[in-house]
């Protein structure tokens, strides 16, 4: 297995590992590149959905879903995204967000495997949320370090969160489910969020993924945030998404078991 960076400043590539067959080696270096990069993008996969759920249960026991009947019969755990609604949930995510933010335990993973991809339009880009915490002047780092964003289903977190595992900080925030900040007013909350969503997409800090035959693609939540582009009906394009509970993601485990997080 090779791991080569991505020139962004986060995120990688994995060579060279056939997902169907991975040992506990390449089980610990997919952990601790995952831990490392952020986001890792793996090329000709090519996964069933059966395949694609044991893969992403190397990161963890995995939320389901509901089936809305455009979801995979018998699968509850892959959510399906498409541009047809015959095909799966359109419309998701054209804003920044990390998946499940709207959960009291935040989803920490999610994997994404390709169905069918589009001849033009729908990449998903990704940004780094600790870079773009540690790119903030001094004075927004200060004004955003206390303050706690509220979901529109009133669950609560901070704007900036400490990274359970690395402790690292990192913005956090979902453009499209957070109804306000709270200690500000709702012109200030507004202005806030719009200034921190300029931020995410400043040049430089987002990579672009244009999705291929048999891409699996595997993002921390807590390190990045992502968001969908655009892609007409007349195209047929199909994700199959799987998330990790964060209840049961793997680095709140000690030897196969759980530990206590503080």
């Amino acid at each position: 297995m090779k791991i080569l960076a991505m020139p962004i400043g986060f995120g990688a590539f994995v060579e060279e590992i056939n997902l169907r067959q991975i040992g506990e080696s390449d089980t610990g270096k997919l952990r601790e590149a995952l831990l490392e990069y952020g986001l890792l993008v793996v090329r000709d996969q090519g996964l069933a959905p059966d395949e694609q759920v044991a893969a992403s249960r190397i990161f963890g026991s995995l939320e389901t879903f509901p089936n809305t009947g455009n979801q995979v019969a018998g699968v509850p755990q892959i959510f399906r995204v498409a541009s047809r609604p015959a095909d799966g949930h359109v419309e998701v995510g054209r804003y920044w967000h990390s998946d499940g933010s709207f959960r009291e335990v935040a989803t920490p993973i999610t994997l994404w495997q390709t169905v069918e991809e589009a001849r033009e339009g729908g990449q998903t880009l990704f940004t780094d949320l600790q870079l773009a915490y540690r790119e903030l002047s001094l004075e927004m780092k200060r004004k955003v370090e206390k303050l706690i964003t509220v979901h529109r289903n009133g669950i609560l977190h901070p704007l900036v969160m400490l990274h359970p595992k690395t402790g690292r900080p990192g913005l956090y925030l979902n453009m499209g489910l957070t109804h306000h900040i709270q200690g500000l007013r709702e012109g200030e909350s507004e202005e806030l969020m719009a200034e921190l969503d300029q931020h995410f997409s400043r040049p430089g800090a987002t990579y672009i993924h244009a999705w291929q035959k048999g891409d699996f693609v595997i993002a921390d939540n807590l390190r990045v945030a992502h968001k969908a582009t655009s892609v007409s009906a007349d195209q047929r394009r199909i994700l199959n998404r799987t998330t990790v509970s964060g209840n049961d993601v793997f680095w709140n485990k000690v030897d196969g078991r759980e530990k206590l997080v503080a």
